[in-house]
C-alpha cells in the first residue's frame, strides 16, 4: 500500500513537471518528501529538470541535489540561480552539506563558505580537507558529548536541552581534553539511579577509526560489530565526529554499484546516462579487447589439433560444453574470491590457503558429478573415444577452473591490480584456454591409444 502511494506521488511530480503546472507542481513538491522529487527527476529531462527545482524548497534542494544523477547535476549547476544552488547548502547537516559543496566549481563553493556562518563553516571547511572516502569525509562532526564525570540525571537535563540530536542512541564520554573515554546508552541512562556517574556504567572499549580509515573498512566495522555508528578519533583519540548508519548504507550502496561496473568490465565512472557515445564506448572495449586477443590465441590453438579434429570431427560440438562449465565454474570461485576480500573475510596472509583448498574439493565433487553425466551421453552422441576425452576432460577442467577462479583474484591483489576490475577477463581467458588445451590433449592421447 505505502509502495503504491510512493509510485503514484511521483508520477504525478513527473506529470505536473512536464505540463508546466506551476502551482499545482507547487503543491505537489510541498506534500512529497526530498527523496520522491529526487526519484521524479531521474526520469524528466534536463529542462523539465530545472522547472521542478525552480519549485523545491530551499531547505530541501540541498538534499535533491545530493541525490541526483551527475549530469543533471552539472546542468542545474549553470541553469539555477546563485542564490538558489548557494541556498541550498543552509539546512544541510555539515557531512551532507561538505559532500555537496565539494561537488562545486571552486567560485560557487567559495561563495557559499562566505554566506556561511562561522562555527559551521570551519566544520564544513574540516571535512572537505579529508578525502570523500575516508572515515574523515564521511563522518559527522557534530555529535552529542558528555563529560565523564557527569551524572544521569545532569545527562538527562542535558538531553532535553539539546534538542534535535543525530544518534542520540549512543553516548560518548570524553574528559576535558576531548578525548574519548567511553561510551554507554540511553537504555542504561534512564535504568540507574540519577546520581550515578555515567563514567562508572560506560564500556571503556569503544570500538574507533581513524579520519583516514577507508569508507568500506569503516563498513566492515560497523557490519561485524553490528553498530549503529562508530566515533572517528585522531592518534590522540580526541574525538573528531561519528560516523553513523545512513552514511554506511550509502557506502555500501556505492561500493555495490562500483563493484558490480568494474566486474562488468565498463570501469566504476561509468554512467550511461550522463557519458557520451564514443567514452562508453572507449570505457565498455578495454577488457573486450583483452577477450577478443585472447579469442585469437584460443583459435590458433585449436587449429594445431587439427589431426584430432580430422579423425574425431565430433570432438568440436563437445567444445562450448568444455569451455563453458570450466568458466562457470571459475567465476563462482573468482566472485566468491572478490567477495570474501571486499568483505574482509579473507585474510591474505593467512586465509588463502584455506579457501583454495576448499575450492578444490567443492571443484572435485563438481567435476566428478559433472564427468560422469557428460562421459555417458557424449560415449552415445560420438562413441567411446569422444565419451571418454569429454569425460575426462571436464573433471580437470573443473578441478583446474575452481583453482584458477580463486587464485586470480589473490594475485592480481599481490600484484597491485584490482580484482574487481580484472578478475573476469583473466579468469575467462585463462580457463578458456586450460580447458581447450586439456580437451584436445586428451582426445590426442586417447586416439593415439585408442585404435579405431
Amino acid at each position: 500500500m505505502a509502495e503504491n502511494l510512493v509510485h503514484a506521488r511521483v508520477d504525478a511530480l513527473r506529470r505536473l513537471a512536464r505540463r508546466r503546472a506551476s502551482g499545482p507542481l507547487q503543491r505537489a513538491v510541498a506534500k512529497s518528501s526530498p527523496e520522491d522529487v529526487a526519484h521524479a527527476i531521474k526520469h524528466l529531462t534536463l529542462a523539465d529538470t530545472r522547472f521542478m527545482m525552480q519549485h523545491v524548497p530551499a531547505e530541501e534542494a540541498g538534499e535533491i541535489l545530493l541525490s541526483i544523477d551527475e549530469e543533471r547535476f552539472q546542468y542545474l549547476l549553470t541553469a539555477l540561480p546563485k542564490e538558489q544552488l548557494v541556498g541550498s547548502v543552509e539546512e544541510l547537516e555539515p557531512d551532507d552539506a561538505a559532500d555537496l559543496i565539494g561537488r562545486f566549481p571552486d567560485e560557487l563553493r567559495s561563495l557559499v563558505l562566505q554566506n556561511m556562518e562561522r562555527a559551521e563553516r570551519e566544520d564544513v571547511e574540516e571535512l572537505l580537507a579529508y578525502p570523500r572516502d575516508t572515515a574523515g569525509g564521511i563522518m559527522s562532526p557534530v555529535a552529542f558529548l558528555l563529560n565523564e564525570n557527569t551524572t544521569c540525571r545532569e545527562a538527562i537535563e542535558a538531553l532535553q536541552e539539546q534538542g534535535d540530536i543525530e544518534m542520540v542512541f549512543y553516548l560518548y564520554l570524553v574528559n576535558e581534553s576531548e578525548q574519548l573515554t567511553g561510551v554507554t546508552s540511553l537504555r542504561q541512562l534512564l535504568m540507574n539511579p540519577p546520581s550515578k556517574v555515567l563514567r562508572e556504567l560506560a564500556n571503556p572499549d569503544v570500538i574507533t577509526v581513524g579520519p583516514e580509515t577507508d569508507q568500506e573498512e569503516v563498513a566492515r566495522i560497523v557490519a561485524h560489530y553490528d553498530l549503529l555508528a562508530v566515533p572517528v578519533c585522531d592518534d590522540t583519540r580526541k574525538f573528531l565526529g561519528i560516523v553513523t548508519i545512513d552514511d554506511v548504507l550509502d557506502v555500501v550502496r556505492e561500493e555495490a554499484a562500483e563493484d558490480m561496473m568494474k566486474m562488468a568490465g565498463v570501469g566504476d565512472a561509468y554512467d550511461p546516462a550522463g557519458t557520451s557515445t564514443l567514452l562508453a564506448a572507449r570505457q565498455r572495449l578495454t577488457w573486450l579487447l583483452v577477450t577478443a586477443v585472447g579469442g585469437l590465441a584460443l583459435a590458433r590453438v585449436i587449429m594445431g589439433f587439427e589431426e584430432s579434429l580430422a579423425q574425431q570431427a565430433v570432438l568440436a560440438g563437445f567444445i562450448p560444453v568444455i569451455m563453458g562449465l570450466g568458466g562457470g565454474v571459475g567465476i563462482q570461485g573468482a566472485t566468491i574470491t572478490v567477495r570474501n576480500m571486499a568483505t574482509g573475510h579473507l585474510n591474505l596472509s593467512e586465509g588463502w590457503l584455506k579457501l583454495l583448498f576448499r575450492e578444490l574439493r567443492v571443484g572435485l565433487v563438481m567435476g566428478v558429478v559433472l564427468a560422469l553425466v557428460l562421459l555417458g551421453g557424449a560415449w552415445l552422441l560420438g562413441g567411446q573415444i569422444v565419451g571418454m576425452a569429454v569425460g575426462i576432460s571436464i573433471l580437470v577442467v573443473v578441478v583446474a577452473s575452481a583453482l584458477v577462479g580463486t587464485c586470480i583474484p589473490i594475485l592480481l591483489d599481490k600484484v597491485g591490480v584490482d580484482p574487481a576490475v580484472a578478475t573476469g577477463p583473466f579468469v575467462t581467458i585463462t580457463i578458456d584456454a586450460i580447458a581447450i588445451v586439456l580437451y584436445f590433449s586428451i582426445a590426442t592421447l586417447l586416439l593415439r591409444a585408442i585404435p579405431g
